[in-house]
């Protein structure tokens, strides 16, 4: 028996591209408040504030972030960490390395002259402040571009990313306000049988046995789809206490923002 991807769920099907892209132009530019307090737009307005100085952000010889930025960023967003492991690299700062990543994606930052500096997009960017539009670039960018499987350890599993807009959709519809992984993934993710057919997996606690297994899929999705994505994305709050192990039991809730603003983002309700 192998593993595969059956994804069926009771909602209206839309295209990866329908979200990320629909209306991009015409969707309003103006902001909220829920929508100032989303980690990703906090984590971009400060990366491009730092880029709009004088001299932009010094990048070293490699052309890494250099650690006084990195250490200075995850010290403003960071402060319910254990300071052991206050990062000395930006490969060693997830966050700071995505929204650099990010915004080198929609061209709001540049590479010159060993820093990183402000595009003509990203001065726009930065007078304007937090914006739909950033937002929706910054989305665009993180469904359809950027890696969410980066350095995990899990096998590709590329079906994860390539289903991200359904899962955004059964998010949109989940009948509770606090989910976990777990409980997510049921139905998402079955074994086939010799005979082709669907077998529903149910998931079982304990260590992982193996990478091919339904276990390690939801683990995998907890930390790709929800903590990667989702959470950043405001679209999901993290109930938890701050940790460094994840667990696909995790408490998740849907999000203030996404309930009231996201579709808002992207022309789906007229701005006020």
């Amino acid at each position: 028996m192998g593993m595969a991807k059956l994804i069926e769920f009771p909602i209206p099907r839309q295209s990866r591209a329908s979200i990320s892209q629909a209306n991009m132009e015409g969707a309003p530019k103006s902001t909220t408040q829920l929508l100032i307090e989303t980690p990703i737009i906090r984590h971009a307005m400060f990366l491009l504030a730092e880029a709009g100085g004088d001299v932009g952000i010094k990048l070293t010889d490699t052309g890494a972030l250099n650690r006084k930025f990195v250490q200075t960023f995850w010290d403003q967003f960071s402060l319910d960490q254990d300071q052991r492991f206050r990062p000395m690299r930006e490969i060693d700062c997830p966050e700071v390395a995505r929204i650099r990543e990010l915004l080198e994606i929609k061209e709001y930052v540049q590479i010159a002259n060993r820093s990183l500096r402000l595009t003509a997009r990203g001065i726009g960017a930065l007078k304007d402040g937090p914006t739909f539009q950033l937002y929706r670039n910054l989305f665009d960018a993180g469904l359809l571009v950027w890696n969410w499987a980066c350095e995990d350890r899990f096998p590709e599993f590329e079906f994860i990313q390539n289903s991200g807009a359904e899962m955004i959709e059964k998010l949109w519809h989940w009948p509770n306000s606090t989910l976990t992984a777990v409980e997510f993934s049921d139905g998402l993710f079955h074994l086939v049988n010799e005979h082709g057919e669907a077998v529903h997996m149910t998931y079982q606690d304990g260590p992982l046995l193996g990478f091919d297994t339904y276990e390690a899929m939801v683990h995998c999705l907890n930390l790709r789809f929800f903590v990667r994505f989702c959470v950043p994305f405001g679209i999901l709050v993290d109930l938890g206490p701050a940790r460094w192990m994840m667990s696909p039991k995790d408490l998740y809730q849907r999000s203030e923002f996404f309930i009231s603003d996201f579709p808002r983002a992207f022309g789906a309700a007229e701005d006020q």
